[in-house]
Order: C-alpha cells, then sequence, then structure tokens
C-alpha cells in the first residue's frame, strides 16, 4: 500500500534528482484528491499559478454530473449575461471527459425544441475542430486577409497583472487567472479590447490567454481570436460601453474610476479604433513542432491516451492491452498547475492507464512500444511526436456525419445551414 508520506518521498527524490529529470518516470495519483492536488504541486514546481478549485473538479463524473444540471431552456433565454445560465461544460468536451455528440444527444432528449439554441452553440465546437482537421497548423496564422489594419504590439505586463485599471478587464484577468474560466461574452470583450484598442498582435494575445485556460483548444481558442480580429470574419468585432453594461448589469461600470474608453457610440468607435492608415497585412505565424526521429523497432503495440480523450468511457480505454498517458512537457510545460490538477483529476478515475512523466518518445521506447493505437485528433504536434510508433488513428465520435466544403466551413453560419437538418432532424427553411 502506496502512502502519502512514501509518495511524497519518491516525489522529492525526483524533484532534487537532475538525472532523473531528465528520465521517464510513473506517476502514483492518489485516490484523495487534497492529497492528488498536493502531489501534483510537487510533482510540477514550474507549473505556475495557483490550486486548482473544488469547483472545477476534473472527470468523468463531474462531467456528467454538471450535463445533468444544464437548463437547456433558460440557457436559450439569458446565456449572453454574465450571470446566465451557462453550461460550464467547456473544459469537460475539450478533455474528451464528454462528447459533443453525447451531450447534444442528452440536450435533445430531456429539452426538445427548447435545447435548440444550446445546440447550436455546442455545434461551434465541431465547426472549429473541422476547420482544424481541414486546415491544421494553419489556424494558428491569419485564415483570411484582415478587413482592417492589426497592431504588432507585445502583450502588455499590466494586462496578465490585472491591473489595466478598467475593472471590467481586470475581472476577466482574475478569472482567467484563479480559475481558468471565463465567460464566453467576457472572452470577446477582452479580445477586442487587446487586439483593437491596445493594438496587441492577436497570435500573442491568443497564445497567452488559451494557456490559462481549463477548456484551452487551439481552435476554439485561436479562431474565436481570429473572428474578433477579422482575420477569420467579415468584420472586426468590438463593443461600446452600452453593450458591456447590459449584459453585465453595470456590475463594473459603478465602481470604474477612470474614463471609459468603450463609452460611445459604434459609429464613433469604429472611426476611433480603426482609424490607422496603415498597411493590411496577412501574417503566417511559426508552430513548434518535434524533431522527426527514427521508427521505432520495438514489437508490442499499446493505446496512447492523448488530453482530448481522458474519459473511462473511451472506447480505446477498452481495448486488452496497456494504456499510456504522458505528462510531456514538450506539450504542457506552458500550462498552469490547476490544468495539469484538472487532467490529474480525469486520470484517477482511469485505473488501468499508466500514468509517466517525461519524453513521450522515451517513454514509449522504454516501454517496448513500436505501434501505438490511438484517437485521432487535429493536432499535428501531437501526430509529429507519435509518428516513429507507426499510429494508428481511430476516428473520433462525430457530432455530424455532413461533408462540408472549405467554403461552408469559412462561416459558421453557412456551417449550420448545412449540417441543421442533420443534427436537429429539421428541413431547414
Amino acid at each position: 500500500m502506496w502512502t502519502m508520506d512514501k509518495i511524497l518521498d519518491i516525489t522529492h527524490s525526483f524533484i532534487t534528482n537532475k538525472k532523473l529529470m531528465a528520465t521517464s518516470f510513473k506517476l502514483i495519483l492518489p485516490d484523495d484528491r487534497i492529497e492528488r492536488l498536493q502531489y501534483i504541486r510537487r510533482m510540477f514546481p514550474q507549473a505556475k499559478g495557483r490550486n486548482l478549485i473544488d469547483a472545477w473538479q476534473g472527470g468523468r463524473k463531474q462531467a456528467f454530473a454538471r450535463l445533468q444540471a444544464v437548463n437547456a431552456s433558460a440557457y436559450g433565454r439569458n446565456r449572453n449575461f454574465i450571470n446566465g445560465a451557462v453550461t460550464r461544460l467547456s473544459p469537460y468536451l475539450r478533455h474528451g471527459c464528454l462528447t459533443v455528440k453525447e451531450t447534444v444527444d442528452h440536450i435533445q432528449q430531456h429539452f426538445g425544441k427548447q435545447g435548440a439554441k444550446l445546440v447550436e452553440e455546442l455545434a461551434y465546437r465541431d465547426f472549429w475542430r473541422q476547420n482544424w482537421y481541414r486546415h491544421g497548423n494553419a489556424i494558428m496564422s491569419d485564415m483570411e486577409e484582415p478587413k482592417v489594419a492589426l497592431g504588432n504590439n507585445m502583450l502588455p505586463a499590466f494586462i496578465p497583472q490585472g491591473i489595466t485599471g478598467l475593472p471590467c478587464m481586470d475581472e476577466v484577468v482574475r478569472e482567467l487567472l484563479n480559475e481558468g474560466y471565463v465567460h464566453n461574452h467576457g472572452r470577446m470583450w477582452f479580445a477586442a479590447y487587446i487586439i483593437h484598442w491596445l493594438k496587441v498582435d492577436w497570435r500573442r494575445a491568443a497564445d497567452w490567454f488559451e494557456a490559462q485556460l481549463l477548456d484551452g483548444d487551439k481552435a476554439s481558442n485561436h479562431l474565436s481570436w481570429q473572428w474578433v480580429a477579422s482575420t477569420f470574419s467579415s468584420k472586426p468585432y468590438y463593443f461600446n460601453k452600452e453593450n458591456l453594461a447590459r449584459f453585465t448589469g453595470e456590475k463594473y461600470c459603478a465602481t470604474c474610476k477612470i474614463e471609459c474608453p468603450f463609452d460611445d457610440s459604434y459609429e464613433n468607435l469604429h472611426q476611433r479604433i480603426f482609424s490607422d492608415d496603415g498597411p493590411i497585412v496577412t501574417k503566417t505565424y511559426p508552430v513548434n513542432m518535434p524533431e522527426k526521429a527514427p521508427i521505432s523497432k520495438h514489437s508490442s503495440v499499446s493505446v496512447y491516451v492523448h488530453d482530448e480523450m481522458l474519459s473511462s468511457t473511451n472506447p480505446l480505454t477498452k481495448l486488452a492491452m496497456p494504456k499510456v498517458f504522458v505528462f510531456d512537457e514538450a506539450l504542457y510545460d506552458h500550462w498552469p498547475l490547476k490544468r495539469i490538477q484538472f487532467m490529474a483529476d480525469c486520470l484517477s478515475e482511469m485505473p488501468n492507464v499508466d500514468v509517466w512523466l517525461g519524453d513521450t518518445r522515451t517513454v514509449l521506447q522504454e516501454l517496448g512500444v513500436g505501434q501505438v493505437i490511438s484517437q485521432n485528433t487535429p493536432n499535428l504536434q501531437v501526430k509529429a511526436l507519435l509518428a516513429p510508433f507507426n499510429p494508428i488513428w481511430q476516428e473520433e465520435e462525430k457530432l455530424t456525419h455532413v461533408e462540408l466544403s472549405l467554403k461552408r466551413l469559412a462561416r459558421f453560419t453557412r456551417y449550420w445551414e448545412k449540417v441543421q437538418p442533420d443534427i436537429l432532424g429539421e428541413q431547414t427553411a
């Protein structure tokens, strides 16, 4: 029986021994959650930020409990308000604790037509993801020519410090850093403020924002930032004080002590923030990819569990072969402590999966793996990492099997027009 003292002794040896730090190490996740949070903090000393709060415990059990508590009717009425009946399912969908398809099926079964708006919003996740599959790493660069001149500024230090002087924006940063979750409307306002008012390069800001989120997903995050910027939309998104006050109940305006940069008509704001006559440039940004490596000469086959399939109900976890998950710094070194802990919560419900800390390729080689089976993913970094192990990619559960052209995938309205009859079982007008 592993005691907590024994686990922490091993942990201390691991952290202080530089030779061990260069090798792989099998983690032993405590069953007790408080002990597990402490264990992860010790095992990942480089991970920044606070512990994961109780309200965001990871795992399939918590995900299903939240799904059962969803009120799709109320969501349809007030989702845009900061205190609206949003589902807060996104971290669980991101990590595969729930699939979009089973979530949509549940909503339709329990709410029927009253759940249509929530189903449509859930379809955005499929829309972003299909674009990622189709375009690959191109989603990390301008998808289209921007419709306005965009800035190139670095992210100012006062942004991650949450000291903008604007209570509305500082609250977004506080929620982001403390919880790892921000209401969608808050994300839109914040991105618009960063891109259009501060003229920060959208990719720099999107990278930082995504790294702080429990539900951080390259497709939904970066393509949403591009939608705000106008590199994946027909016009830039921006807002004014009236809009912000309406959907926050003037919660932040009442305590604001500075002249509001958003307090004007849309026409005047457009003239003010888009008055720069600078060149409109379509940018391409680099994406760090794993180096190529020789094909493994080993013979055993294992299931490789990645961070989009963290559920004990995932079909691949039922296969009669070893199952491996690796906390690889190439993928997770920039993630905050709370997100590592969220994933550890998920993995604690998957006792048949061996959890490792180290280099993915080194772990698989040490285990004698010559081939891996895994759930398909649009993440080309993961695919490149596993390329030496002759990967077999099993298709993930799809929301819709409708074939979509690039033109359909260029705008959500076109996508939804095509898939709505298949998903809702209705004919579009």
